[in-house]
């Protein structure tokens, strides 16, 4: 009787570690591809989506769900670097740079690095 309950609580150990993965390595998974994932922040502005949002139904129920900033892929020709800089910025971050003259003033304003992209 005794044999038999370690047998079983050997096996269900056994299971829970082969089925919740514990000796498949996730941080150091590299499969030869370049691509990383990005946040959906403003690489001008900084805007983040705001997880704070709530939906608010006819029965005052309150459910929540996330306001991502309308993020854009635009490519800016840098006349510092002389050549095109391909950047994620907000619809805002576009009037922005439109507002400063180019990407080069604009970037100059906000700190931001133009080599990186």
């Amino acid at each position: 009787m005794q044999s038999t309950l370690v047998f079983l609580i050997i096996a269900v150990v056994i299971a829970t570690t082969s089925a919740f993965g514990v000796h498949t390595s996730v941080s150091g998974v590299s499969n030869g591809s370049s691509m990383n994932m990005r946040a959906r922040v403003c690489d001008l502005l900084g805007k983040r989506p705001n997880r704070q949002a709530r939906a608010v139904s006819f029965s005052n129920k309150r459910n929540k769900y996330v306001q991502h900033v309308n993020l854009q892929k635009k490519r800016f020709f840098s006349e510092e670097l002389g050549r095109t800089v391909r950047v994620r910025l907000s619809t805002k971050g576009l009037k922005t740079v439109d507002k400063y003259g180019g990407i080069d003033a604009a970037a100059k304003k906000f700190g931001m690095d133009l080599t990186k992209y």
